[in-house]
């Protein structure tokens, strides 16, 4: 986001605020419920908007160095990232090409290779095949052409994108939203505590609680209800991603103070909606990076990081750690509050009460995120 950009998002946030006005540009629109509760559709779903896009995995800081790996699961394939001895990165299948087991089972960790635990095949840090026991046993096999199945890898803002189907060409990050996230995540962005848990509920309905603000006053009336304007969000696309902007009500203040003062930072918080499966929560001086993989039609597994920029030399300070662990936990209970109420939507459409769902006129940024979903199937 360039200068002009933020002061014009913040003149739109504070003129809506002045004059207690809602964004009314969008149209109303019904979504068939069983969008949320049909196995096939949610089986179309993994195939042509998970697996054919990247989707992100980690953060950079968590495979700097060579050696470094980190795995993960998308839409239930077992994935492997590793920082080669060449400071390539690069992802595989976590997959055996032995028998199938999965070779590494840490969830992180720096290594030469990987040993799979079942037969003890040995993988280099590239994936390549380096060794197999008793290899008289498999006088067929080619050592060269059975190394990790590699999938398509790329990192950009400190995160790492990784699309799970082999030989797949997703499409590229947009050049906009790199630019826009390398100036809003700062460097080296690093997780300082992170949270994972599953929710009963439809992928779909996690992600579009957090693209809406129609819901702050009522269902966040505990936490922060009372720090945001009410239903006085806007949204820009990037591409399939989206920039949503959340205001504070200090945006008041800036009516009496020079444009060159102005920080949206300080006056906002900023939702990026990274399509697929992340979620930035841009906050003053850190953020929250929310992590989604969809495990079944009516379950969402969900991650939670909080992500700081750390010190130029030596760990973190005690103060600084626990400034970060604070805001996890408020995070923790903010998101809960949403992810509970996803729960009980989840049970809601198994009643039968309803056949639609419905959008609003300023719920539009939902509307416009739906239709580019059903665009992909």
């Amino acid at each position: 986001m360039n200068r002009d950009e933020e002061i014009d998002v913040l003149a739109t946030s504070l003129t809506l605020a002045r004059e207690r006005r809602r964004p009314l540009g969008g149209k109303e629109a019904l979504i068939d419920v069983s969008d949320y509760t049909d196995v096939a559709r949610y089986a179309a779903e993994r195939a042509k908007v998970f697996d054919a896009s990247f989707n992100v995995v980690c953060l950079t800081s968590q495979v700097a160095e060579s050696g470094a790996f980190f795995t993960s699961e998308i839409v239930g394939k077992p994935v492997l990232v590793a920082r080669g001895d060449d400071g390539t990165l690069r992802a595989f299948l976590n997959v055996c090409r032995h028998r199938g087991a999965k070779v590494e089972l840490r969830a992180e960790g720096r290594c030469k290779r990987f040993v799979c635990p079942y037969h003890a095949w040995t993988y280099n840090i590239d994936g390549s095949l380096h060794g197999v026991r008793f290899p008289e046993g498999f006088p067929s096999l080619k050592k060269a052409e059975h190394g990790l199945v590699e999938l398509p890898c790329t990192e950009a803002a400190g995160l790492v994108f990784v699309c799970p189907t082999p030989g797949a060409s997703p499409d590229p990050l947009p050049p906009a939203l790199v630019r826009e996230l390398e100036s809003m995540l700062g460097p080296r962005p690093t997780s300082y505590a992170s949270s994972t848990r599953e929710w009963n509920a439809n992928w779909k309905v996690i992600v579009e609680g957090g693209i809406e603000s129609y819901h702050f006053r009522v269902a966040h009336k505990d936490t922060i209800a009372s720090y945001f304007t009410d239903t006085q969000s806007t949204w820009t696309p990037i591409g399939p991603h989206m920039r949503s902007v959340l205001p504070k009500r200090s945006v008041l203040e800036l009516e009496e103070q020079p444009q060159d003062t102005w920080r949206i930072r300080e006056h906002t918080h900023l939702v990026y909606t990274i399509h697929p499966n992340a979620i930035v929560l841009l906050q003053r001086s850190h953020f929250d990076l929310i992590l989604l993989d969809p495990i079944a039609v009516d379950r969402s597994r969900i991650q939670l990081h909080t992500v700081g920029t750390p010190p130029e030399t030596g760990p973190l300070s005690d103060k600084a750690q626990a400034f970060f662990e604070g805001n996890h936990a408020f995070s923790l209970r903010t998101l809960d509050e949403d992810f509970s109420i996803g729960e009980q939507i989840q049970q809601g459409f198994r009643s039968g009460a309803n056949t639609h769902v419905r959008f609003g006129l300023f719920e539009d940024a939902l509307s416009a995120w739906r239709a580019g979903i059903d665009a992909l199937l």
